[in-house]
This record gives structure tokens, sequence and C-alpha cells, in this order.
């Protein structure tokens, strides 16, 4: 049974985030009411707070109590038009905590301002600065939504340019098929607790700004993933990304699904405040922890 405080959160998604996704137009705004909205997010004591660069990316670094020598390279989600590394700094917090990492957060370039490829570059220039200083067996990467997706691109790009994969992958709901085509993005585009399907068509187009949707360096759902880490992928029944988030059971050779019930698209972001989320979390740094030394 879903518990009153998970409850709670899904109205905030419902009435609330939602509807602010969906007549919010001006994305900027959009992402400075999102930014304070993280000010309700639970902290994580004893954090270290700081910003530092990757690659020439601005990178916020999260050293959590337990931190202790791993790695993980955090990919925030947002559509590819909001979001930044302060909105997802206390859930990459906590997922480093509990696989003894330092957690790093690259404001890579949004895309209302910057068209694709910007994002992906940054994100990859992120992944081989941290090469040159930690060995890949030490780094775990992890995306939610739209950071997801561009967790797959960084990695599919790592591996034609011959880049060492990381220990393991972690994807939160994640966004891969940029064409917008999977069946769970009709049948869930009015039940979707926290993505309205109008934010995420225009949000999509932005991003693109007329790159080709099927080119499968910008859409996982059409690129050779045979050669990626072990990766587990959360998702919730209900969300729009759905299909997508399942197929990578299938595409990607060492993958797990890891599906949920009655919780909304992001829901880990609520990880001190909701038994769910916390659940979900420890799921997942149980996952990455156990792929690296």
């Amino acid at each position: 049974m879903i518990s009153k405080q998970q409850k709670g959160f899904n109205a905030l998604s419902r009435y609330l985030q939602k509807p602010m996704l969906a007549h919010v137009g001006n994305q900027r705004l959009l992402n400075r009411i999102f930014g304070l909205m993280a000010y309700s997010m639970k902290p994580l004591p004893g954090t270290q707070d700081n910003m530092t660069a990757l690659g020439g990316v601005p990178t916020r670094q999260m050293t959590p109590p337990q931190a202790a020598g791993n790695t993980l390279l955090y990919l925030h989600g947002g559509g590819f038009t909001i979001g930044s590394s302060f909105t997802y700094r206390w859930l990459a917090a906590r997922i480093a905590d509990q696989i003894g990492a330092t957690a790093y957060l690259p404001d890579y370039r949004l895309g209302d301002r910057h068209a694709y490829p910007a994002a992906p570059e940054d994100c990859l220039a992120a992944y081989r600065a941290l090469l040159q200083q930690t060995d890949a067996k030490r780094i775990v990467i992890a995306g939610d939504s739209a950071g997801g997706c561009l967790a797959l691109n960084t990695l599919t790009r790592a591996a034609e340019q011959g880049l060492p994969m990381p220990a393991a992958l972690g994807l939160l709901s994640p966004l891969t098929d940029l064409t917008g085509s999977s069946a769970s993005r009709q049948a869930f585009r009015d039940t979707d607790m926290v993505l309205p399907h109008s934010w995420v068509t225009s949000s999509t187009a932005r991003y693109l700004a007329g790159h080709d949707a099927t080119d499968s360096q910008a859409s996982p759902a059409f690129a050779d993933l045979s050669t990626l880490p072990p990766t587990l992928v959360q998702i919730a029944e209900g969300e729009m990304f759905f299909d997508e988030a399942v197929a990578l059971g299938d595409t990607i050779p060492d993958a797990s699904v890891d599906i949920w019930q009655d919780v909304p698209h992001g829901w880990q972001l609520a990880a001190g405040r909701s038994p769910e989320a916390d659940e979900a979390v420890t799921r997942m740094a149980a996952f990455l922890r156990s792929h690296l030394p």
C-alpha cells in the first residue's frame, strides 16, 4: 500500500507540477520555479556542496559523509530544457552516499538556448575528464528522464571513441525515443502524473531544433547498446516513457528493469521524505554498489 507521504507527493505532482509544465511556456521562468521548489528537498547532513568544472563544463560536486573513492556521474533530467545540478543535488548525494562515492552533476547546456548536440557533448566531456582522474572501474553513471537519454548518449559516444565503459549504469524513468512513437506515449498521455504530453513534445522539438529524431546519436532507442555496462532501469506503470524504459531490458545485454506502481515520474526526488523514494534509491544504490570495488 502506498504511504501517506507518497500520496502527498503524487498530489503535488498532479495538481501543481504538471499544470506548471503545461502552461508556463517560458522555459527559463519554469526552470527558476523548479529551482525554488528544490529548496523543499531534504538535505543529506554532512554533505559538502562545491562547484568545479569537468572538461570545461560547470559541475556541482557533492561529497557525502560516506564518500570512499568511488565516483558517480549524475546527469539530471528536465526535458533537455530545464533542470540543473542544484535541483537534483540531494538525490545524487543520497545515491552517492550509499555507494561510497563523490557525485558530480554537470550543468550541461540546456536545449532552449543550445540545441542538440550541445548537451551530450558536454556530458561526454565531463565523463572524459573523470576518466583522466579516476579508474573507469570506480565510476558509475546515473541519469533520470532526459538525463537518462543523455547517459545513454554519453556511453554510445564513448564506445565509438574507444573510451572505457563505467562499472555500471542506473537509469531512472529514461526517455529514449525522441520521435515519441512508443505506444505508452499515447496510452498514458493523460494519466502520467507529472509530464504533459504537449510539454514533452515541445521540449524535444526545442532541443532537436530540426535535427533528425531517428538519429541514433540522439535517440538511444535506435542505437547499438550492446557495449553498455550492467544497467538497472527504474520505471513506474502509467508513465509515458514506460515502453521505452522496459525495452532497454531487451536491448542492453545485462539489464534489469525495476517496475513500480502508484508513483509519479521522478518519484526518487522525494528521497528523505517518502518511503517509496527511499526504497527506490536504496535499490538503485545497491545495484550500483555491487559493481564497484
